[in-house]
């Protein structure tokens, strides 16, 4: 039976164009775009695709905007096989877009408007669903209901995973306590370690409450430390691959690690099993579009011919 996972927090409405290149600071331009697709996006919405795309059972909860970007957003996630009767249109409130412009070495810039809608309360989480779950994972866009989210998966016992990714300091810093896995980017690494160096940063997590806490590197892979043995850094390598486009990348690598830890495998089984969805990912364009399936991912660990 396939393992169950509920992605908490963020979804958007992603405009995302193609360009060989953006012009430097300072310069002001007209870039022609070589394409251009309008996708769903958000970190929590991203990796519920990614949970989907990897045969496991994905729920997506978080509050949108009564409004037809919402309405986009939650056809697409149906479409990709994702539950999304967790996704709450709040009246009166907007949802969040994106552009984000994708050079030819697969870089990204992103340009956001966040809505106001994941500014709301969380007194409607379904916690039985949170419960009943094989694992949780939260991004820290929704404040409120990742708190939630993380107390009741505790309370019952269910792996919960943050994507600690960049945030206000006091978003981060009541998150970390509340997650078993915070695993961080290194730029939200940077804003929590607050200058201390990374390793003592990560021991903070540890010492704030969590069991695992890691940073991935891109295209080195990942690496973390565990409860019990802080001072033993471990590392997974990603697979070596051609970039085309990193977008949605890390948000693959949290769908699949939070999988991985709902179907029972260890830190380095999921973080092996993340690498590898994060670096096929990288391979293609497209956050939803580029995420990879599990044949492919089984492949790549093989080191079978992708």
């Amino acid at each position: 039976m396939s393992a169950r996972v509920v992605c908490i927090g963020h979804s958007a409405l992603d405009r995302v164009y193609t360009v060989e290149a953006w012009p430097p600071p300072g310069v002001s331009a007209k870039v022609s775009a070589t394409s251009y697709v309008e996708t769903g996006g958000g970190m929590a919405a991203n990796a519920a695709v990614a949970v989907a795309r990897l045969d496991g059972i994905a729920a997506f909860v978080g509050p949108v905007g009564d409004d037809d970007v919402a309405r986009t957003m939650k056809a697409e996630l149906d479409r990709w096989g994702v539950d999304t009767t967790g996704m709450r249109l709040i009246p009166g409130r907007r949802s969040s877009i994106s552009a984000i412009l994708v050079d030819a070495r697969g870089e990204r810039l992103i340009v956001n408007h966040r809505g106001d809608a994941i500014a709301t309360g969380a007194d409607w989480l379904p916690l039985d669903r949170i419960a009943a779950a094989g694992a949780v994972l939260a991004d820290p866009r929704w404040l409120a209901g990742a708190t939630r989210a993380f107390e009741a998966a505790r309370e019952a016992g269910v792996p919960c995973v943050l994507d600690a990714d960049v945030a206000p300091t006091g978003s981060l810093a009541t998150l970390v306590p509340l997650a078993d896995h915070v695993v961080f980017s290194e730029p939200g690494l940077a804003i929590y370690a607050d200058g201390r160096d990374e390793l003592a940063a990560l021991r903070a997590a540890l010492d704030a409450g969590a069991k695992v806490a890691g940073v991935t590197r891109g295209a080195k892979g990942v690496e973390w430390i565990e409860c019990g043995s802080p001072h033993a850094l471990r590392r997974v390598p990603a697979p070596r691959v051609e970039a085309r486009d990193t977008t949605g990348a890390g948000d693959v690598f949290h769908g699949a690690y939070a999988l991985g830890l709902a179907e029972g495998r260890d830190v380095a089984g999921a973080a092996s099993f993340a690498c590898a969805a994060a670096s096929l990912k990288c391979m293609r364009a497209g956050a939803r579009a580029g995420s990879p399936s599990r044949a492919e991912v089984e492949r790549l660990l093989r080191g079978a011919p992708r």
